[in-house]
Parts: structure tokens; sequence; C-alpha cells
């Protein structure tokens, strides 16, 4: 507990020192610390949560150049949006942060709010976040309580209060204690940089940390207990089907996911978790897509924050696409060849590589292929087009039929081993 009677003391202390702290690591260089722009912090803000300040980086980087003020970000499709956004996960945010910037443009003018309670009335926005915007952006006296701010906080004045309703009041107590009238900008970067680079969440580096001498936590040993650990969350297990409809000039089915749920607004490979001699009905019956099942890869594991995901992508050869099909915006056929201009979950993002791999393992074959003809083995026919060859294990399925069959022969050993997965 925190000892009351020398808390004014050690607050000051506290506050005194980091204000006065300048030994930064200058690897932590970050993008967005010497930013005054609201709509730049915003934006870094959101990213931020959740998310490790290096992985944010270029996703912000990316965004801000796309994307550099309100009124784009209002206007944008909600798939660019998710494209920028696209492997940084916890998609809600970037939709939260479009529905905010189109309020922002609705109330406000374009013009990013700087009262706390206009700007915690916006989408996605908690108390957190919105005293940080308010004392980075605007120079306002408002107390965060970011992880990093909760791990200092916690170890500083050894706060184990049993209930975590009452450990989050007491934290939000200290932060308003902690939190100066001056200088309030620069409090609270030193607070969110003293957590990330020092106060680490293990093996905190205490020798270099400006405050260690009226710390609670070191003086107890404590370090690695505080702040109180929140109860393990036991991963769920799912084991998913997702079909890779590709079809002869290489491209590649997709379906829009609902906004709900896990990739919410993600383009992603169709899901199926029917039985499975029933795939090719219900690929046809859905999507209006007539394929032939080709087999499966090797099972990829993808791992959520409460999910642990086992996908098994499944290949299928597409025959005809009916009409039917091109009145409908949720699915389309892209090519994996191309930059995308929508987001995609990380697994997609994945299947697609390994597609583009054996492509490029295909052409190698084919243009060895084309070698050993021209040097006098015999003339050759191809009854299937080269771009339909990747899906093919030459092993079982042989196309080619040469008038001599040393041709052949030496092409398809340049193909050897290569089976799906």
């Amino acid at each position: 507990m925190t000892n009351r009677k020398d808390s004014a003391e050690r607050v000051d202390h506290f506050t005194r020192n980091l204000l006065s702290w300048n030994e930064i690591d200058p690897a932590r260089e970050l993008p967005w610390v010497s930013e005054t722009d609201p709509y730049r912090i915003w934006v870094s803000e959101i990213m931020l949560q959740q998310t490790r300040a290096i992985t944010v980086i270029p996703y912000y980087r990316r965004f801000i150049e796309t994307l550099p003020d309100v009124e784009s970000l209002a206007n944008a499709s909600s798939d660019q949006v998710l494209s920028l956004w696209s492997g940084l996960g916890y998609y809600t945010r970037a939709r939260n942060l479009q529905r905010a910037a189109k309020q922002i443009l609705d109330i406000h003018g374009g013009v990013m709010p700087s009262s706390f309670r206009n700007i915690l009335a916006l989408p996605g926005i908690g108390k957190s976040t919105a005293g940080a915007i308010c004392a980075l952006a605007f120079g306002l006296r408002k107390p965060i309580l970011d992880g990093n701010a909760k791990r200092a906080y916690s170890r500083f004045h050894c706060v184990d209060e049993f209930s975590a309703s009452a450990r989050e009041r007491k934290l939000w107590e200290l932060a308003d204690l902690h939190t100066p009238e001056q200088d309030c900008r620069k409090y609270t970067q030193r607070i969110m940089d003293l957590g990330a680079t020092i106060c680490l969440p293990r093996n905190p580096l205490c020798h270099l940390c400006p405050v260690a001498s009226k710390c609670c936590a070191r003086a107890a040993d404590r370090q690695d207990e505080l702040p109180v650990k929140k109860r393990k969350v036991v991963r769920k297990f799912k084991s998913i089907n997702m079909l890779i409809a590709l079809a002869e000039d290489g491209q590649v089915l997709l379906e829009r996911r609902s906004d709900q749920g896990i990739w919410g607004g993600l383009w992603s490979l169709p899901e199926y978790s029917g039985e499975l001699d029933d795939i090719e009905n219900w690929l046809e019956g859905n999507f209006h897509v007539r394929a032939s099942s080709q087999g499966s890869w090797s099972p990829i594991r993808h791992e959520l924050t409460h999910l642990s995901l086992v996908i098994t992508p499944m290949l299928l050869e597409v025959r005809q696409v009916h009409d039917e099909f091109e009145n409908h915006s949720h699915f389309r056929f892209v090519s994996i060849d191309q930059e995308l201009d929508h987001g995609i979950p990380v697994p997609v993002s994945t299947i697609f590589g390994r597609i583009s791999e054996l492509r490029q393992k295909e052409f190698t074959c084919w243009r060895s292929f084309l070698i050993v003809s021209a040097s006098g083995f015999g003339q050759c026919k191809i009854r299937s087009s080269p771009h339909q060859h990747y899906w093919k294990n030459y092993d079982k399925n042989r196309e080619m039929h040469c008038a001599r069959r040393g041709a052949a022969s030496v092409a398809l050993s340049t193909c050897t081993g290569r089976t799906w997965g």
C-alpha cells in the first residue's frame, strides 16, 4: 500500500525526476513523438492501443502518408482504411477511427475537438486516450493511464489492492496526483517512455530508472509481483477450413467478412465447415462458382488474443463462374500478384505468399522444360495452360505428352517432390 505520510514527497520526487530525465534511448525515435498535429497524435494513440510501438511505426507512416487529415480519412472507403490497417490487428480500432473522423467532419467542421469531453465522446476513445490527446496535442492537464503508466505507478507505490476495480481507482488517483500543472505534455510523453523502455513488464532496468531511489517495489524486491497479474485467459481452440478457389488466370476468390467477429470487414478466403464431400456443391450454391476439389495443404497455426486457430487451406480449381456472381458485392476474384486495395487477415496473406512461391517454382520448371525442348530432345505438347500447372503434382498427374519421352522426363525431374503444403 502507499505510505500516506510521505506520499506528497514521493509524488514530487517522481514527477520532478521524470521531467528532468533526458536519457531516453536514441533508438526510440518514434515518428509521432515530436508531433503537435492533433490528427496525427490521435491516429498514433489509437494504433498504440494494445500494440508495441516498434510494430506501429511502418503502419503509422503509411497511414498518414495515404490519409493525411480528418477529411481524407472520413471520405476514404472502408476497404482502403482496413487495407492500411491490415496486419496490425484489432480491426475495430480502424472502423472506429473512421467513424470518429466522419463525426468530426459532421459535428466539428473537420477540426479535431480540443475539449476532453468532446474527444471522449468520439467512437473508440476511452478516458486514457482522451487524456493523452488533450495533453500531447493541446497541452491540457489531463492524466493518462495506459499500460506503461499503470506499470510504473503500480510499482512505485506498490498498488496491490485486492480487487481490480479498487486498483483501477487507486491508479487513477495517483495518475492525477502525479500529473503536473505545467509541462504536462512533456510529462505525459515521459511516463509512457518510462514504462516502455525502463519499467518493463519483465526484467525492468531499475539501475537506469530516474525514480528508482524511492520506488516501493524495488525496495521490497517486488518488481516481478507488480502490477498485480490479471487472471490468465485460456485461449479457445478452433479448427477451420479456408477454400482457395483458384482460377486459370491465377486469381483467387475472396469474400468480405461481417463487421462483427474476428477480422471484421476484411476480405478473406471463404470459410467452410460442412462435410468435405460437399465442398464443390457448397461453393457453387453460395458463390455461383463451379470448381473441382484438388486436395488440401498442411494446416497453418494462427494465434489471436483469445483464440488459437488451426487453418486448413483447401484447394479448388475453378471451372466456371456463373452470371449470378456479378450481382454480388461481398465476394470477388482478386489477383495475388497485385497490391490489394483492401485489408486481408494475416493467415490469408501467408497463404497468398505460399501460392506465389509455388507459381515462381512453376515458372522455373516451365523455363527448364523449354530449354530442354530447344536443345534437341523433341517437340512437346502441353494440354493444360501454364497458369494451371501450379496445382498439379507432376509425379501423379503427367499432363505433358511428348514425341520423345526423354524431354518429358528431364523437364519433370525439375519439379520432383513438389506437393501442396
